[in-house]
């Protein structure tokens, strides 16, 4: 964390202290923790906007919205003599005050509609735009440049976090509500999507349709959307009748049931779980070509990116389950209820991040969903290496609002109950539905539903930053009672974080469990509380020890210090209930120094016995290691992972075997026809590194497959492009090039970048990704370009090509810097 920062949040911190204090220092007062940031707070405004009315064309090879909307508001403040949208970059033609020419003034920013005379309090009116824009941002045009005609040709929005203000001249903040309208006219050949009712679609003598969509209830105005294409749809319902509309592309019927698996399931399971019926009447999911994120929740109609879109063998390498249940989830979190800033975003991701995870306990079993609260705890621990800000923070991190904000709801089930908070939920959305919130508002909904008041919960895991780190230590003691003397163990806990303002001790109750040989247990449960803490588990029966195990099932965030013997932990690997603390003695075994033929039994015995894919892909892995040490008759455990029937085992061996050795020649070849396309793809390249001279017959092989993004018919083009062939090097540029999307595009970057040679057509391709308004194509081609740029020779090559091309200012100020 930057020191400015930390100076600052200690002085706006104020620990706990309540609890340390005699009660003598009664001038001392307790100061609740709290991180206020200038400049994050809701922007103040002088109008409530109740109500949106659109009216669009486009032109998409010039990329130009011709549009006319209509704002409808109230008055909140006394006296207010300018009205301020926010339009970047937008030509304002006309604009009218309730029916009437008004004057305007216009930045780059914005556009202040002056009020003569002044409005007054509560006074209603309209505000009315007619405009033209050439956005990039906000509103993309894919496909129209493809002279090849092979991309899709599409219009789609992106408005989250604040770039709707690009295309239309709005009030684009958080924190206001409305109702809208789109009415869109287009080409009669394609569909047009957006939020809310289709009311209707008209017929127009110049070969277009106008569409006309209507919301009822009012939402974020981030979360308009249009999406223009030529689609099928196919219709779904759940089991209370919401219409699930579920968009494909024209020809790609196989695609519809391996995306949109468990959408149905998935949308019963959150009206059965959150306790609230579906809010917006029917529910649409629109795949889009060249998308910016992964998918976006707009009311009533996900937008997501066209690489979820496959068929069977295509979604075992790219699943569309999750974000299909993420993107869901915001229909009540995000869309329902909103956070008034970005201070309190935590409040829908977090939210759709935990119920994708709890779905997966349904979905996939017990285990599947321990390994995802794994996932979730990993990555909010990996972000707490680089700073310690609090979930209740405008930049907390993608780390904080997704996965550690969904650990902390996970927690507070377990903490306070699965029906208890159920109730708290079901509260909070009762009585802020369609409208605004903030992080108190579910801290208030404890109180009202359950008469608590949980502050040491919020405060530590949202309003304060960290996650705590426990050493763990246990001993036998010799206990006495009116019964005699008996054996007991002794759990003592110390936290060891950093303790400061930023980061105090944490409260939790944790539970803990004492195995024995004879496979019987003892549990207590205790609140973890202060810098240390013991528990004692009473052993009356004299049993032997076996292994103990703190937070079984791993429920809680945390970071862990417990010294083991190897004996304990392999009792742990055998007998512990939870797949995630076997998998945890696994992990620590393999950290070890043990005899590399008890390792190897060890393992062959958890690939026997563990139905899980992430037990037997460690298992592996660290079979590969023995291998590495010289241990040779592990190689069959080896064998044995790239035959696993689970694509996970399959994929995470074969990444970790360096080469291919001619005793798994034969096993590795039988990858190249694998399900899994990344399978394939993977094992094209470490074979073609282990055995040149088998390449031709590999690519022989592989002629004629049609694989996601190409990425099997791009390694193929590399290797021969890398013996000299020049059709193939053309065949890598012309897949970097404007006719395919952006991960084929990334992909052939890459085969190009490691072959090493620059051509004109290639250089083309990289230039067109750079200005793309894809930032993940851009900043691929970027780093590609940088690095031909430190050989003179590629350099002089983009230097040339660059003076012969009419580039706009803003691309050429990207380009220079790199030829200069």
């Amino acid at each position: 964390m930057p020191l400015v920062i930390l100076r600052m949040l200690c002085c706006l911190f104020v620990a706990p202290i309540a609890a340390t204090l005699e009660r003598a220092q009664a001038d001392v007062v307790p100061t609740a923790t709290y991180v206020s940031v200038p400049g994050t707070e809701p922007t103040e405004h002088p109008l409530n906007i109740s109500r949106m009315d659109l009216d669009v064309r486009f032109s998409p090879y010039q990329g130009l919205v011709q549009g006319r909307v209509v704002h409808t508001f109230t008055v909140l403040q006394n006296h207010v003599d300018s009205l301020i949208f926010h339009a970047i970059g937008i030509r304002i033609l006309q604009t009218t005050l309730n029916g009437r020419p008004a004057r305007i003034t216009q930045t780059d920013s914005v556009v202040v509609v002056h009020c003569e005379p002044p409005l007054m309090w509560d006074s209603t009116g309209t505000v009315t735009f007619t405009y033209e824009a050439t956005p990039r941002k906000g509103l993309y045009f894919v496909g129209w440049q493809d002279p090849s005609g092979r991309m899709p040709r599409q219009i789609w929005t992106q408005g989250q976090a604040f770039d709707h203000r690009h295309w239309i001249p709005m009030y684009d903040d958080m924190n206001d509500k409305m109702v809208t309208t789109t009415t869109t006219t287009f080409d009669s050949l394609y569909t047009v999507v957006s939020n809310g009712d289709l009311r209707r679609v008209e017929s127009n003598s110049d070969g277009t349709r106008t569409w006309r969509y209507a919301m009822t209830k009012p939402h974020s105005s981030y979360l308009l959307m249009i999406a223009i294409g030529r689609y099928d749809t196919t219709l779904l319902h759940s089991a209370s009748g919401v219409p699930l509309e579920c968009y494909w592309y024209t020809g790609r019927p196989e695609t519809v049931g391996p995306t949109y698996k468990q959408t149905a399931e998935a949308m019963d399971f959150l009206e059965r779980e959150i306790g609230i019926p579906y809010p917006w009447g029917i529910y649409r999911q629109v795949p889009v070509a060249d998308y910016i994120f992964g998918a976006m929740e707009n009311t009533s109609a996900t937008i997501f990116g066209d690489f979820y879109l496959k068929d069977e063998r295509g979604q075992l390498d790219r699943d569309y389950v999750n974000t299909n249940i993420h993107e869901m989830t915001h229909q009540w979190f995000g869309d329902l209820i909103s956070g008034r800033s970005r201070t309190h975003l935590w409040l829908q991701e977090s939210f759709a991040t935990y119920y994708p995870h709890l779905y997966q306990r349904s979905y996939k079993g017990e285990e599947a969903f321990e390994w995802s609260r794994r996932h979730l705890h990993d990555q909010a621990l990996r972000a707490g290496e680089r700073d310690r800000l609090p979930i209740v923070h405008p930049e907390a991190g993608g780390a904080r609002y997704y996965p550690k904000g969904a650990a902390v709801i996970d927690m507070m089930r377990s903490t306070f109950g699965d029906a208890e908070v159920r109730r708290v939920i079901r509260h909070y959305l009762q009585q802020h539905a369609f409208g605004l919130v903030e992080t108190n508002d579910l801290y208030q909904a404890f109180q009202d539903t359950l008469g608590l008041s949980p502050r040491w919960f919020f405060d530590q895991w949202l309003y304060r930053g960290g996650e705590p780190h426990f050493k763990i230590t246990t001993r036998s003691v010799v206990t006495n009672d009116l019964k005699g003397a008996s054996q007991a163990t002794v759990v003592d806990i110390a936290q060891i974080h950093q303790v400061d303002p930023l980061t105090g001790y944490f409260r939790m109750p944790v539970s803990i469990q004492v195995w024995y040989e004879d496979r019987s247990s003892d549990s207590v449960r205790v609140w973890v509380d202060g810098p240390h803490t013991s528990a004692t588990i009473p052993n009356p029966e004299n049993r032997n020890v076996a292994f103990v195990l703190f937070d079984p099932g791993s429920t809680v965030l945390k970071r862990v210090s417990f010294e083991r013997s190897s004996e304990q932990l392999l009792a742990q690997l055998d007998h512990a209930p939870h797949m995630i603390d076997r998998y945890d003695a696994l992990v620590a075994l393999g950290a070890m120094s043990l005899p590399d033929m008890e390792m190897l039994d060890m393992l062959e015995g958890v690939m026997d016995r563990e139905s899980f894919h992430a037990m037997r892909s460690e298992a592996v892995r660290q079979a590969i290691q023995l291998v590495n040490n010289g241990t040779t008759h592990a190689w069959a455990l080896v064998e044995k992972g790239l035959k696993d029937p689970e694509v996970e085992v399959r994929k995470s061996t074969l990444r970790h075997l360096p080469l291919v050795p001619n005793r798994l020649k034969e096993t590795v070849e039988g990858l190249l026809a694998d399900p899994s396309f990344g399978i394939a793809a993977e094992a094209l390249r470490k074979l073609a590194r282990s055995f040149p001279s088998d390449v031709p017959g590999y690519l022989k092989r592989l002629s004629g497959v049609r694989s996601p993004h190409a990425q099997i018919e791009i390694e193929c083009a590399y290797l021969k492009a890398s013996q000299g062939d020049t059709a193939s090097a053309s065949q890598l540029a012309d897949f970097a090039g404007v006719g395919f999307e952006f991960i084929t595009r990334q992909n052939a970057m890459d085969a190009i970048k490691r072959l090493g040679q620059l051509s004109v057509p290639s250089a083309k391709a990289l230039l067109s990704a750079l200005f793309s308004t894809n930032g993940r194509l851009s900043e691929r081609a970027k780093s590609t370009l940088e690095h031909f740029a430190n050989e003179e020779r590629w350099k002089e090559l983009l230097r040339t090509l660059v003076q012969s091309e009419k580039l706009e200012p803003p691309f050429r100020a990207m380009v220079e810097p790199l030829i200069r």
